[in-house]
């Protein structure tokens, strides 16, 4: 009986062990720059969209994920970024807060204006979030390196707000 049940808790443990978290994500992206100090907020938004697919730790979750980020007035510039990313949660308690960085490339970069072909490079984001239940609650400040925009940007700064429902 005793190895029946040693049997079963191993069993539960290396299912639990390779069990991937699942997250649809909706909501919006700002440029950095667009921030006006006078009324405390951003002037001009896009919305975003993506998923994200993690693997859960004891104080870390780590994965991949992909978005969608649209044209905001200002750089009518958007992006689809694949990236891997990380979280560090400190207090894994019923409200999770937690610290992520997200680095990867960009797959498709889309621009408005003529005779110019950006190429999106290298992308990468910091930010702070919280896991309760099922949903999630993000700010990221992210940097996109792009090529060859004829209005001489090099980096396309973001800061987006995005929360996230836990499909599986």
């Amino acid at each position: 009986m005793k190895k029946l049940l040693l049997g079963v808790l191993l069993f539960t443990l290396t299912i639990s062990t390779f069990a991937f978290d699942g997250y649809l994500r909706v909501g919006t992206v700002s440029p950095a720059k667009s921030y006006n100090s006078e009324e405390k907020s951003f002037e001009h938004y896009a919305p975003t969209i993506g998923g994200e697919i993690t693997q859960s730790f004891i104080f870390a979750d780590l994965g991949a994920g992909i978005a969608y980020n649209g044209k905001t007035s200002g750089t009518d510039i958007s992006t689809v970024p694949v990236y891997l990313v990380a979280r560090w949660t400190p207090l894994p308690i019923l409200v999770k807060p937690y610290l992520t960085v997200k680095y990867g490339t960009v797959l498709e970069t889309y621009d408005n204006v003529r005779h110019s072909k950006p190429e999106g490079k290298q992308y990468y984001g910091v930010g702070l979030g919280v896991n309760f239940a099922s949903l999630q609650a993000e700010i990221l400040y992210s940097k996109t390196e792009i090529d060859h925009d004829k209005r001489g940007n090099d980096d396309l700064e973001q800061v987006s707000l995005v929360v996230g429902y836990q499909l599986f």
